[in-house]
């Protein structure tokens, strides 16, 4: 069949991937030794729908039973398998030092909110700039305080970290964190200690997930 390579992860395990990817097309192991990129091929490269999306997902976790991989994100192909061995080759040393960072270890996403007290008055409305500007600074400070206190205690249970990010709502902050197999239920735990002891945050978490996010580095 002529199509495209849509490639779900790079690993240096010598392991035959199992199961299939999408739409039940089988799984392809296409090595650059010591590397190889797991992918199926199809006529046309797949169409983002929600459906898909988790079905990408599915099959990323399963190869996590190979051992350390790097997860690819939902979107990547090549054209042929040749462009793959010519990205594992040229990429070498890169990807080996990627599949270092991350071997024996799985990405948890934790998402924060300061919350705001319902019994609070809000505050008058600015007479001036600088009044605003000083209300302002106040608030962006405790978000940040608020982002330490949840960051610091985690970040020193994990083996590294995308540190908080503001999202869209500046109450609201998302941090990922890499971390050992063997701990993620204390770090779990850690969350929820940290939700019972931190008065207005709210703190939640996902995973464990394959880690994309430290495909390309992350901080130590």
């Amino acid at each position: 069949m002529s199509g495209v390579l849509y490639v779900y992860a790079i690993t240096d395990s010598l392991a035959q991937p199992r199961g299939t990817g999408l739409g039940e097309v089988p799984l392809q192991r296409i090595e650059s030794r010591p590397l190889a990129g797991i992918a199926s091929e199809h006529a046309v490269p797949p169409e983002l729908d929600e459906k898909v999306l988790w079905e990408h997902e599915q099959v990323v976790e399963n190869l996590m039973s190979m051992g350390a991989i790097l997860p690819l994100r939902f979107g990547s192909s090549v054209e042929h398998a040749e462009a793959l061995i010519a990205m594992l080759a040229e990429r070498r040393e890169e990807f080996l030092a990627a599949l270092e960072r991350v071997r024996g270890a799985v990405e948890i996403s934790v998402r924060a909110e300061v919350s705001v007290d319902p019994t609070e008055e809000p505050p008058p409305r600015p007479q001036s700039g600088t009044a605003y500007l000083l209300r302002r600074a106040e608030e962006e400070r405790r978000e940040r305080d608020a982002a330490e206190l949840v960051h610091q205690p985690l970040a020193a249970l994990a083996r590294g970290c995308v540190p908080p990010a503001s999202t869209h709502d500046r109450r609201q902050f998302k941090a990922a964190y890499l971390v050992e197999e063997s701990g993620v239920e204390a770090f779990g735990n850690r969350v929820g200690e940290l939700n019972t002891d931190l008065e207005g945050v709210r703190i939640s978490s996902t995973g464990p997930w394959p880690p994309y996010s430290f495909v390309a580095g992350g901080s130590a």
